[in-house]
């Protein structure tokens, strides 16, 4: 029984080479197996924005996984008003009930439910505290204020989620309200109870994460300057000005930077983190010579990416969206070169058969957010330096393999849940893929929530999800990039003013 089941993953696998062939010289890939007629690049972007959301509004509102603040009744008020100017015009926002909105984010947790589902009281969508691991990590509350931050951005699109005098998108415009409140609350838990002496960010656990110490800058970053801007992208206003506490945020991303000046990254990783959290704060830093020191750090770290080589699909992708972080700001083209080279070896490992790659074969969340986040890099910036026509095949079906076939993806609400009814004209497939159950046919006793798993694995024939918590540090990783597929609105790649010299 082992040699028949080897000897069918062998022909398997070699089948995919030959077709992984016939797609790079005539340009027309197979069929995945399993794969959707209707599922595109289109609905992989549209589906990406709708499991970013599925997967915040979850964690930070209604799973419980961390410590729970309740706002004073007069702010949820002040709230309401703010999102809705017209209280009689038939959309008025709403606070949901009994929220569990969080001031710190646990590591992890089982996202199966504990009671019955009413999708009207976000009490019923709770998880078991005691499968919760309750470290608070660096690279977790990163995350999640960054995710918060810019789905608040996303929130206050006037032309999609109209202005306080519209009679739509009421409820919409309090969600980002709330969700920047939470921002702030966990930056300042951050602040008060894991910076360390060095101004460095310690878990709750003692580890000095390094690749967190990335993550929080880019997030105290991103989050001062919301609060700072007079008006955000897309509109002339901004209802989460805050000059005071966006001054205070902004002076600890300052703190941060300096603790890091001396830091030499361990690994492409921590230098791809490095690189993209250095060109949020070289955006954004305060006066031209933090912004120069910034950019001169990107430079250089973007010539030790240079020098990297070999690693399975997820180093190739970190390389990759480093090096193009680097060329954009730089407009040197030995970036885009080195990119265009990492993904010319990524690709030829892509089997189009399977949706992904033939030298990795377990995926973690965090993996998916890596991978994805450099094929939509290449996709923005990269031109014709490579072949978007395969970037497009591989973007749509690395996503639809490893995100919705793999299982990765546990749950989703129906199309008519969690959405206001101007978000609800588009192709079903875009609000989430057939055949990945609803919450409460997911699984155990009461279903499992709208949320990633943490890791999955193909065997060479079918995917098994191998880790069914949610890991909260590289679910709200996937969720800033699956965002950022939408660049256009929401957009993930800053512009520093000035260009590295």
């Amino acid at each position: 029984m082992k040699r028949k089941r080897i000897a069918i993953v062998s022909v398997v696998l070699s089948l995919s080479l030959v077709l992984g062939l016939a797609f790079f010289l005539v340009g027309t890939p197979p069929q995945i197996i399993g794969q959707n007629p209707d599922f595109n690049p289109t609905a992989a972007e549209e589906e990406g924005y709708w499991y970013s959301r599925y997967n915040l509004g979850n964690l930070v509102m209604r799973s419980g996984l961390g410590g729970t603040f309740m706002p004073a009744k007069d702010m949820v008020m002040q709230m309401v008003k703010m999102a809705d100017a017209d209280p009689s015009d038939g959309d008025t926002a709403m606070p949901p009930k009994n929220a569990a909105l969080l001031h710190s984010i646990y590591a992890s947790g089982d996202p199966h439910y504990i009671t019955s589902l009413n999708v009207d009281d976000f009490g019923t969508q709770r998880w078991d505290p005691n499968t919760f691991d309750k470290t608070v990590t660096a690279r977790a509350m990163g995350w999640t204020i960054m995710k918060e931050v810019e789905w608040a951005k996303q929130f206050h699109v006037d032309d999609h989620f109209g202005t306080p005098t519209d009679n739509f998108g009421a409820q919409w415009r309090f969600v980002g309200l709330v969700l920047n409140a939470e921002a702030k609350m966990q930056a300042q838990y951050t602040l008060n109870n894991l910076m360390n002496q060095d101004g460095l960010f310690v878990d709750s656990n003692g580890t000095l994460d390094w690749k967190g110490q990335w993550v929080l800058l880019e997030a105290f970053t991103d989050l001062g300057s919301l609060l700072k801007a007079s008006a955000v992208p897309h509109s002339e206003t901004n209802r989460y000005a805050d000059s005071q506490a966006g001054a205070m945020f902004s002076m600890k991303a300052n703190g941060l930077f300096d603790a890091l000046a001396t830091r030499q990254a361990e690994d492409g990783a921590e230098l791809s983190l490095a690189i993209q959290s250095l060109v949020w704060y070289a955006t954004y830093a305060d006066d031209l010579d933090r912004q120069n020191a910034a950019l001169s750090r990107v430079l250089s770290f973007g010539d030790q990416l240079i020098s990297l080589t070999g690693g399975d699909a997820t180093q190739r992708a970190f390389r990759i969206r480093g090096l193009i972080e680097t060329y954009r700001v730089s407009d040197h083209t030995r970036f885009l070169t080195a990119a265009a080279q990492e993904f010319h070896a990524l690709s030829a490992d892509y089997s189009p058969h399977t949706g992904i790659f033939k030298d990795q074969s377990t995926y973690r969340i965090d993996d998916v957010a890596t991978i994805m986040g450099a094929i939509n890099s290449l996709k923005l910036f990269a031109g014709d330096s490579v072949d978007q026509e395969i970037v497009e095949a591989i973007f749509a079906g690395f996503y639809e393999s490893a995100v919705n076939l793999s299982g990765m993806q546990l749950s989703v609400p129906p199309k008519d849940v969690a959405k206001g009814a101007f978000e609800q004209r588009h192709p079903d497939i875009y609000y989430g893929y057939p055949g990945i159950p609803y919450p409460p046919m997911a699984g155990g006793k009461y279903g499992v929530a709208p949320v990633f798993a943490s890791e999955v694995r193909f065997d060479g024939l079918n995917w098994t999800v191998t880790n069914s918590r949610f890991d909260s540090a590289g679910a709200m990783h996937a969720s800033n990039e699956f965002i950022w597929f939408h660049n256009d609105e929401v957009n993930g790649f800053p512009q520093p003013p000035i260009k590295c010299e």
